[in-house]
């Protein structure tokens, strides 16, 4: 996966989970947007020497966003942020799962 892809994913879900501590007060959405950013992060560093370790984490921390955030998106219906996650943790996962995929052949 892209490492560029991967810094803009770690910035979409920070920013998104300090939007919903400003808008909504909502502590566990910094925490968790906080946690995922981070995580990303470490994807993005270590894409290039270790790329299967990379996009496995990449993989488990999109599929869980995805699950999490599509689970919220078909209870609200709202396409920010629910919706937008969604559709980019789906094509992250389909990214990383391709990256493990060729890196193991």
């Amino acid at each position: 996966m892209s490492q560029k892809l991967t810094l803009g994913y770690a910035a979409l879900v920070g920013i998104g989970g300090l939007m919903g501590f400003l808008k909504g007060g909502s502590k566990k959405s910094l925490i968790a947007g906080g946690l995922s950013a981070s995580l990303l992060l470490y994807v993005y560093t270590a894409l290039p020497s270790n790329p299967v370790l990379a996009s496995s984490v990449g993989l488990v921390l999109s599929a869980s966003l995805l699950g999490v955030m599509g689970s919220r998106f078909k209870n609200s219906g709202k396409i920010f942020p629910a919706g937008v996650v969604s559709i980019v943790s789906l094509v992250m996962s389909g990214g990383y799962l391709h990256g493990i995929m060729r890196s193991l052949h």
